[in-house]
């Protein structure tokens, strides 16, 4: 069976088999999840953003839906919703949730990833929530003391899917740990990335060696029960560098309407894969290329049916 086979049949099983054949048999090299930013604007002003001092671009209701469509046509079927902070999107009488209603008619699943720091009142099918240290690593790296507003409105929304995303960097690495045992509690799980230094000297950049250091507490989190959603194999790639990434499997939105295909840095910064700290793209191509344990991460994710976890997955793979 050709690598990818696996996956593709995966996804079939749940949405579309058209998936199947378009990697799976063909080999296409189509578009499956499209990183969408809506807008630069945002609320707070974080160190380790590198969109902070870019124009403030904006794209009207009318251009946003016309680059739904044609994501969608190139192939995506998830899409995920970035900014800045996505919430502050506005065009005349259209916001956020506007936005997202149209999305969920065109695609499987819908994805934002918000701050946290205004009322967590829009229904994605997935919602992400940026945290990356206690109170006062948080305001280092956000240049405000919101992380108490943050928790208290996760604690007051009604979303059934909201998630913790920890960008891990040098400033809060120590204490990533005991960050994910808190948020266990709080948010349906948490995902994990690495951060990458956008600038030549970046003191925020974790070296390998101390990311791996970090990458063995965190397995031991996740065989703890800690609910942390990177796979084993994924965490385990990550601490060298060494994997092969799919970066077609993903399509890029910048705020300026443009569309671009591959990895997360064209057009934005230098690309060093070696110091990649892109979780998702991690997830993703092992997922592709067969890891059933990526396999595994995506569904519980995207596709949360207990039935198919339980009857394809949970069952048949041992938890590590």
């Amino acid at each position: 069976m050709r690598s990818g086979l696996i996956a593709a049949l995966c996804a079939s099983l749940l949405r579309d088999a058209r998936v199947f054949c378009r990697y799976g048999l063909f080999r296409q090299h189509q578009p499956y999840v499209a990183s969408f930013k809506l807008t630069h604007a945002c609320n707070l002003a974080c160190e380790q953003c590198p969109f902070i001092h870019l124009p403030h671009q904006n794209l009207d209701y009318k251009r946003v839906i016309e680059t739904l469509d044609r994501l969608y046509a190139r192939g995506d079927r998830i899409v995920i919703f970035e900014g800045g902070e996505p919430t502050l999107w506005r065009d005349g009488k259209y916001c956020l949730s506007d936005v997202i209603c149209e999305a969920r008619q065109r695609f499987d699943r819908v994805g934002v990833t918000t701050n946290g720091t205004l009322p967590l009142t829009i229904r994605p099918d997935l919602l992400w929530v940026s945290i990356d240290g206690f109170r006062e690593t948080y305001a280092h790296l956000r240049g405000a003391d919101a992380i108490n507003q943050v928790i208290e409105n996760i604690r007051r929304a009604d979303h059934p899917r909201i998630y913790a995303h920890i960008t891990a960097n040098r400033l809060n690495a120590t204490e990533t740990p005991d960050l994910a045992r808190f948020l266990n509690g709080i948010v349906r799980g948490i995902t994990i990335q690495f951060y990458y230094p956008y600038s030549r000297n970046d003191e925020l950049y974790l070296p390998l060696n101390e990311r791996a250091h970090l990458i063995d507490r965190l397995i031991e989190l996740k065989r703890d029960g800690i609910r942390i959603l990177n796979s084993f194999d994924a965490l385990r790639a990550l601490k060298k560098n060494t994997w092969h990434c799919e970066s077609w499997l993903f399509d890029n939105v910048n705020a300026n309407g443009s569309v671009f295909q591959g990895c997360y840095l064209d057009g934005r910064a230098r690309v060093d894969c070696s110091k990649c700290g892109f979780s998702p793209y991690t997830e993703a191509s092992f997922a592709y290329q067969g890891h059933w344990r990526a396999i595994q991460a995506g569904l519980h994710i995207f596709f949360p049916s207990r039935r198919v976890r339980e009857e394809m997955f949970e069952k048949a793979l041992p938890i590590e």
